[in-house]
């Protein structure tokens, strides 16, 4: 009768571990199409969307949100049930000091049994619709917390021991598919980026082909017709050869001096050396040159007091206002007038170039600046690398200032912003 009795126990048991062992194996495979919802799109809003359709099935809830950690700041990423187009809605952020984030992120799974106690700022929304109790997960990647993983039922003390231990696997998936997401992404985005580099090289290689291929041309065939017929050509035709070839070979020196330039920048051995630089002098150097070197449009200085001295390499800053006032005269009309302004301004000199010949469009304004950039201007671009502005702002960066454009539909203005000498040393 004993071991009868004891039989009977034996099977009971083994009957409830059957049945404990068929809840799990029913929780894995919910858990295992949870994944696989997640791992179905490598679109974040796509994934989600399946995830939390497959959780509904699996764990009920009132309401859901997953919300990720991004630089101390709480994104919400997607959401579903109540209040899900109005509290919290995906995209909204948020601070989280203060939010159940912040214990959530130390990697602490969240049993609220009744919100009514309102111990954080985001209660009292969740209360208003209608919601009681709340189990938060935090999503972890390895042994960081990125985000968390939320359920909201309108019932006090919802949410059983084993939906506890359910959610936080969740957790876990749900970080994984986060993190495959923004490799993904982030993969993407490279190669788009070398695409991008590769296209903008491609057009480099042209251009300065064809760039090297004008002035060679020329000055080959400037020197052999003075090779060919110098003794034929009278002395102003001679001299006009030796300046077409002079004019070309400045061209190529010009061409080949950005892309070494640019090359050194890219390398970080563009070398500076800074001394204390009268800007008024250098501005008007610049203007002079200018003036000199062209007579078709008119090159102005505007200095309407003494600059302060800053702090630069002189050169360096002269290669960018020439390249600025160079820029200005080409695409300005025959007959108008480029001024170049200087002034003092909260611890900085301002010096604005300004023309008024055709606009940059707003969405081309960033282009410019980088390497190989060159925008789509009315009336045609000119010739040129699409370098000079891209070393231009550089050496602007190295002297710890800037170098910006506003544009219109017509006239533009380059303003290159330094420290004065004596803010830096008061800085220091």
């Amino acid at each position: 009768a004993a071991e009868g009795r004891h039989s009977l126990e034996r099977a009971a048991e083994a009957e409830r571990l059957r049945d404990t062992l068929g809840r799990r194996v029913d929780v894995l495979e919910a858990a295992n199409r949870s994944a696989r919802a997640l791992g179905s799109s490598l679109d974040m809003e796509q994934a989600f969307g399946a995830f939390i359709r497959e959780v509904r099935g699996l764990v009920p809830f009132d309401r859901t949100a997953i919300v990720l950690v991004d630089d101390n700041v709480a994104r919400t990423i997607a959401t579903a049930g109540r209040g899900a187009d109005t509290v919290y809605p995906p995209g909204s952020i948020g601070p989280i000091d203060g939010s159940v984030l912040e214990r959530v992120v130390a990697g602490e799974v969240v049993v609220r049994h009744d919100l009514a106690e309102e111990m954080f700022p985001e209660d009292r929304h969740l209360l208003e619709l209608g919601l009681r109790s709340e189990l938060i997960a935090p999503l972890v990647v390895g042994a960081r917390p990125i985000g968390m993983l939320s359920l909201s039922r309108e019932r006090v003390a919802a949410f059983t021991e084993d939906e506890v231990e359910l959610v936080a696997l969740l957790g876990r998936l749900v970080a994984t598919a986060v993190q495959n997401i923004r490799s993904y992404e982030a993969e993407r985005s490279t190669v788009e980026e070398l695409r991008r580099l590769s296209a903008l090289r491609a057009d480099f290689v042209s251009l300065v082909s064809h760039e090297l291929r004008s002035p060679m041309a020329a000055v080959i065939g400037a020197a052999r017709t003075l090779q060919e017929r110098w003794r034929s050509l009278s002395p102003e035709q001679r001299e006009a050869f030796l300046a077409l070839i002079g004019d070309e070979t400045s061209r190529l020196a010009a061409l080949i001096g950005d892309v070494l330039d640019t090359s050194r920048i890219e390398a970080g051995t563009f070398t500076y050396r800074f001394i204390d630089i009268d800007l008024s002098a250098l501005v008007a150097d610049v203007v002079g040159t200018a003036a000199v070197g062209q007579d078709e449009v008119h090159v102005r200085a505007d200095v309407a007091e003494a600059l302060p001295p800053v702090r630069g390499d002189a050169e360096r800053l002269r290669q960018v206002l020439t390249n600025l006032v160079d820029n200005a005269v080409k695409y300005s009309p025959a007959g108008d007038e480029v001024a170049v302004r200087a002034r003092r301004e909260n611890g900085l000199v301002l010096i604005e170039v300004v023309d008024h010949g055709p606009g940059i469009p707003y969405d081309e304004q960033r282009l410019i600046f980088e390497k190989f950039g060159r925008a789509e201007i009315a009336g045609g671009s000119k010739p040129g690398t699409g370098l000079g502005l891209f070393i231009a702002r550089s050496i602007a960066e190295a002297h710890g200032g800037t170098l910006d454009v506003r544009s219109g539909h017509t006239g533009s203005t380059f303003t290159l912003s330094l420290p004065m000498a004596t803010a830096l040393l008061s800085g220091c």
